[in-house]
């Protein structure tokens, strides 16, 4: 099993409310991607890969400011039906993953600040990135 297929997989596991993974190439084209069986799209594939594509021009931009910040770790973007997470992968490639984004029950008002679990989620990543090879 590739690399990046078992983190899929294993994200895919992790939690339910991961709706969609898929890893691009540092030129921002979609080289693997899962979706969860029983959940349909929201936003068209090409669609996707274009924002995929958008955001990998917009963290190779970031990198001007790592000497004075750091690297950057991680990216949420949230909207009403969904959150877009954006992590950087240590060859180059780069995971989008998307997870409902429900608001929360028993909330008096209307909150959408449901948590996203990242630290499960980057151990995840740095697991398959020190485990698995190409």
């Amino acid at each position: 099993m590739e690399k990046y297929e078992q983190l899929l997989n294993m994200l895919m596991d992790f939690n339910k409310s991961v709706r969609f993974a898929a890893v691009s190439d540092a030129g921002g084209q979609l080289l693997w991607n899962s979706q969860r069986n029983g959940v349909s799209s929201i936003v068209p594939m090409e669609k996707t890969k274009a924002s995929m594509s958008r955001s990998r021009g917009e963290w190779d931009a970031y990198t001007s400011a790592a000497e004075y910040i750091g690297n950057g770790m991680y990216s949420i973007t949230s909207y009403t039906e969904i959150k877009r997470i954006t992590i950087p992968l240590s060859d180059g490639k780069m995971l989008f993953i998307s997870v409902n984004n429900k608001p929360m029950k028993n909330a008096k008002n209307t909150s959408y600040g449901r948590l996203v679990e990242m630290g499960e989620i980057l151990s995840i990543v740095e697991f398959v990135e020190s485990n698995f090879r190409n």
